[in-house]
């Protein structure tokens, strides 16, 4: 260990100082795995034959390890990974301390997945029994308890010998009635996903011996009451996409995942401590299938269906967490999240935690889906070594290994820390909306990733300054919640928009009575409240709410809801109070060449366009929609240049309000003058539906800019 970690891990108390404290465990690949302790190669760390000079310019294992007995090779290797870009694993060891219950109730981490490979040697001491199903009685010596091969269906819930879980892709009931033994096993198969899974997880810790190298160790793997139960639902299919057929990949179909959520329910109102779903699967409408394509997702694999919606509230309401991958599509699902949105990490309920993935330098790993709005916080995605199914299933020394990458290993990590905080003496008692709360409130900030979700940070389970969800003192999280637009946002005047403020203090909802947001020009301060009345959903539980409708008066407000303690500056929205069709968007055409430019300062958008003047007419046409009929004011805006156009035509198209006849009135702009800013054209009476704004090139006395236009309705 460094000398930094050291120096780290120094910083505890006398109260971190508990039995758990202990240095890295002995497994044969700790070294390797850099999301637990991100620690750069040294003489002292390293367990590989690699020269002195290598140190400094190779990372973990990039590849599945080559394993020889006590030995073993990397074919490849990672970036020298930054040090501390962990979740600082051997610090939330020194400081976790059992809740004295665990004897008497394990916390059930529910995997949701492909299976898992109940035999492997770094997860067998973690594979959950059922108390319904066990015996206690192994009289064959088989190292299966007597209840699990028995056929019988011990605790009369459908199942046959579901003791680790059950495969949710059969039918329980087969053709005849009799129960299907297959439905009671959840045994993984060639695809290993949820094997994967459980070893970043919860593989066990400290468990090399003579017979067996002992590879690696899980978040949560060193209690020995936290255990694993697991549903089956994925496995290889080749239907995934109708207009692209053929393409085969691991998904699970919505039927399948609705029999895992109902199973797990069950277990939890059976008195089973089902503490946390880890969802490391998911789908959207549609797939960024190798930045290529945009294919539609077939039907049956969605996921943002009532029933969900349904399960979702009702896993809720059960206090049973649900840490879900926010998919790995490498794209910002805020931009279009009707068709982006991943579920089930896409649920609103307050219990879902929605996961991204980073690399081993703190940067947002290139395939995680990312989304200010839209994800919770990250962990480690890249280049991730965890546990594989054995084939054939045989003897210890058949157990394998692999490193992959995925939002899905950022989750299991999570959902880990989650079962250890539902382990903790001191967190233990925690619901599952207060660990949501610890864990955006406790990260790492990572200066690469604030505007890429609502936390902006790396999970930690320990760290110095008041950090960790093991360690969190005082920690306050006060971020906007709505409305979700980062910096401008359009409202037209009459529009009630509601705001909400996320203000958390570690796992606690703030102490404050109410908030304050401020509205300028006008200085309108908005009071939100926590208290359950009004638009405030629900009391007490951090999140301060209110509503502003906006007035008359202005095309351009500013909202401010104070300190954004993710960015670490003023939170400010800019609000426009009007429709604005920009030069560079559908809602345009064009007649003759309107050159685009970006050569003169001040143009809203992303370019303006202009024309010289000629003989043969050049119109530019806007074509803004509204959706009510009335006066609306007309504004028109252009970049600051003396060389334009002092009398550039604009053709207003409107209607006469009292008879509805068709007007056009011709207004003439000075575009040598007030670049920069909205200047007024008049107002006119327009009806509901596509209306049209032209500006024409002829007879005007230097170049005629379009750039952008402006619908603001009158009270």
């Amino acid at each position: 260990m460094s000398t930094r970690k050291n120096a780290r891990l120094a910083l505890c108390s006398l109260a971190c100082a508990i039995s758990y404290a202990h240095a890295l465990p002995n497994d044969l690949l700790i070294h390797e795995q850099w999301g637990l302790n991100n620690v750069p190669r040294s003489s002292s760390n390293t367990p590989l034959s690699v020269s002195a000079t290598q140190y400094s310019s190779i990372g973990t294992c990039a590849e599945k390890p080559a394993i020889a007995q006590d030995d073993y090779s990397c074919p490849s290797f990672t970036t020298t990974g930054v040090e501390d870009i962990d979740i600082n694993w051997p610090e939330g060891w020194m400081v976790y301390s059992p809740s004295p219950t665990l004897t008497q109730n394990e916390v059930v981490i529910a995997l949701i997945d492909t299976g898992i490979d109940y035999g492997h040697p770094d997860l067998a001491g973690k594979i959950w029994l059922n108390p319904g199903e066990a015996t206690g009685q192994d009289s064959n010596n088989n190292g299966i308890d007597d209840g699990c091969e028995d056929a019988i269906d011990g605790d009369n819930n459908g199942y046959l010998n579901d003791c680790h879980g059950i495969n949710a892709m059969v039918d329980p009931v087969n053709a005849n009635g009799s129960l299907n033994p297959i439905a009671g096993d959840p045994i993984d198969d060639l695809v290993g996903h949820g094997t994967n899974m459980a070893g970043v997880m919860a593989a066990i810790g400290n468990n090399k011996n003579g017979i067996y190298h002992g590879g690696v160790a899980g978040v949560a793997g060193i209690e020995p009451h936290i255990k694993i139960a697991s549903c089956k639902s994925a496995k290889i299919e080749s239907d995934i996409f109708p207009l692209v057929p053929g393409v085969a990949t691991a998904v699970a179909a919505e039927s399948a995942i609705l029999r895992c959520l109902d199973y797990f329910r069950d277990l939890k109102q059976r008195g089973i401590n089902i503490a946390v779903i880890n969802a490391s699967g998911g789908m959207s409408k549609h797939v960024n299938y190798y930045h290529l394509m945009y294919p539609l997702v077939r039907e049956k694999y969605w996921l943002n269906t009532p029933a969900m919606y349904l399960r979702a509230d009702l896993l809720e309401q059960d206090d049973i967490v649900v840490v879900a991958a926010a998919g790995n599509f490498s794209w910002n699902i805020d931009v279009n999240p009707v068709e982006r949105a991943y579920f089930p990490a896409a649920f609103s309920n307050e219990n879902i935690i929605s996961v991204g993935a980073i690399n081993n330098q703190g940067q947002l790993w290139s395939g995680s889906s990312y989304g200010r709005w839209s994800v919770d916080v990250f962990a480690p995605g890249q280049r991730i070594l965890s546990t594989n199914p054995r084939y054939p299933l045989v003897n210890e020394t058949a157990a394998d290994f692999v490193v992959s990458d995925g939002t899905s290993q950022a989750t299991a990590y999570v959902a880990g820390m989650v079962a250890l905080l539902r382990a903790n003496a001191n967190t233990a008692h925690l619901d599952a909306k207060s660990i949501r709360r610890l864990l955006l409130s406790s990260g790492m900030p990572l200066s690469t990733t604030h505007t890429k979700s609502v936390a902006g940070s790396l999970v930690r389970l320990a760290d110095s300054n008041g950090r960790g969800a093991l360690t969190c003192d005082q920690q306050v999280f006060k971020r906007r919640q709505q409305p979700q637009a980062d910096t401008s946002m359009v409202a037209l005047p009459g529009e009630t928009i509601s705001i909400e403020v996320q203000n958390f203090v570690c796992a606690n909802p703030g102490s404050e009575s109410s908030l304050a947001a401020t509205i300028m020009p006008t200085g309108q301060t908005i009071t939100l409240l926590d208290d359950g009345s009004g638009t405030d959903r629900v009391a007490g539980d951090g999140i301060y709410s209110a509503t502003w409708t906006v007035p008359h008066g202005h095309f351009e407000y500013s909202l401010s809801t104070g300190w954004d303690s993710v960015k670490k500056a003023e939170d400010v929205l800019t609000i426009q109070a009007g429709i604005i069709v920009d030069n560079d968007t559908a809602a345009t055409d064009q007649l003759g060449n309107w050159v685009p430019s970006i050569y003169r300062a001040g143009y809203y958008g992303s370019l303006y366009r202009y024309a010289t003047p000629s003989e043969s007419e050049k119109r530019y046409t806007w074509s803004p929609f509204v959706n009510q009929t009335g006066y609306y004011r007309a504004y028109a805006r252009w970049p600051q240049s003396v060389n334009f156009a002092s009398n550039a035509n604009f053709l207003v198209h409107h209607r006469d309000p009292s008879d509805g006849s068709a007007q056009v009135t011709s207004v003439f702009m000075d575009q040598t003058r007030n670049g920069r800013q909205w200047m007024d054209m008049g107002v006119y009476w327009l009806e509901a539906g596509t209306n049209t704004i032209e500006l024409t090139n002829i007879n005007a006395n230097g170049s005629s800019v379009a750039d952008a236009v402006m619908l603001v309705p009158e009270p």
